[in-house]
């Protein structure tokens, strides 16, 4: 007996799967472009190595227990409302560690001599185009949160996590107008958790951008501060691309949500709109997750340069 496939059920399968595919080859390829060292004379810096290697070795480690943290933080709750925290509980892990892996080793990077006097400044190691679609994908999560929470009713448990709408159908020559609801939708008990969550890893992450960008060093030294500059910049990148990490994340799970409650019952050409458009958000998301999930995983050189 032979089974034939429909071209729609071919489409419906396939264009996942490409897609996915597609995705997964950019991110390798991009990694592959980042997979580049900071290059120094370690012989004459033995305390920049060490510094440089403390710093890999705790953000691997922060990598390694963000996962454990992020599937022990989504099985919390009730239906579901630990996945709306478990992004940001994770990132706060990945940068915790990528702060506290420098913090205990800078002074070994700190060599005798008269401090130069600089003048350092955040902006100066966060590179730009990372901190705007990071702060883009923070504006649109915000917004989007925001209309899922207006928009969200009571379910049955009186929680707000359930859509609304009215349907107007013709029933024998009369419209007839029936109300109708499908839940989960992301509404205040998904997403008064995750703001919060989301607030707290911003806090974390402009805690560890200061200290990062303030703690001291011989500025006397030319080739030191080259070098540490780069492992700054590298720290810097490290924090904001597991920030953005955890809103991409978050973005494409609220987007996927929503879209998949609305487009349950549409009724009218206008929440099919919505539910493709909540859908298109949650792909460029998720596209986006992959390339903060590379930046945070291959830190790259520190030179600077556009991922």
């Amino acid at each position: 007996m032979s089974t034939v496939f429909s071209p729609l059920a071919l489409v419906f399968v396939g264009l996942p799967v490409a897609v996915v595919t597609v995705l997964l080859v950019a991110a390798a390829v991009l990694a592959v472009r980042r997979s580049r060292s900071i290059i120094f004379d370690e012989q004459r810096y033995p305390g920049l190595a060490a510094l440089r290697r403390a710093t890999l070795r705790s953000r691997y480690v922060g990598i390694g227990c963000s996962v454990i943290v992020f599937f022990v933080v989504a099985a919390l709750g009730h239906v579901g409302q630990g996945l709306f925290v478990a992004p940001s509980a994770a990132g706060m892990v990945v940068i915790a560690a990528i702060v506290v892996g420098q913090r205990l080793t800078y002074t070994r990077a700190r060599t005798v001599g008269s401090a130069g006097v600089e003048r350092r400044q955040v902006s100066d190691y966060l590179p730009a185009r990372l901190r705007t679609i990071t702060a883009g994908l923070l504006l649109v999560l915000v917004a989007l949160a925001a209309w899922t929470t207006l928009a969200a009713t009571p379910d049955t448990a009186g929680l707000a996590r359930a859509f609304t709408h009215p349907c107007a159908a013709q029933l024998l020559g009369e419209e007839q107008v029936h109300v109708s609801t499908s839940t989960p939708f992301p509404g205040a008990y998904y997403t008064v958790g995750m703001a919060l969550g989301i607030l707290a890893v911003l806090v974390l992450a402009w805690v560890g951008l200061v200290a990062t960008t303030r703690r001291p060093r011989n500025g006397a030294d030319p080739e030191l501060v080259r070098v540490d500059d780069a492992l700054r910049r590298q720290t810097a990148e490290g924090i904001i691309a597991a920030f953005g990490l955890v809103v991409a994340t978050t973005l494409a799970g609220l987007s996927y949500a929503a879209a998949v409650t609305v487009g349950a019952e549409a009724c009218t050409a206008t929440f099919v709109l919505g539910s493709w458009a909540l859908a298109a958000v949650a792909l460029v998301a998720l596209s986006l997750s992959l390339w903060f999930a590379v930046i945070v995983l291959v830190p790259g050189d520190g030179s600077g340069r556009s991922s």
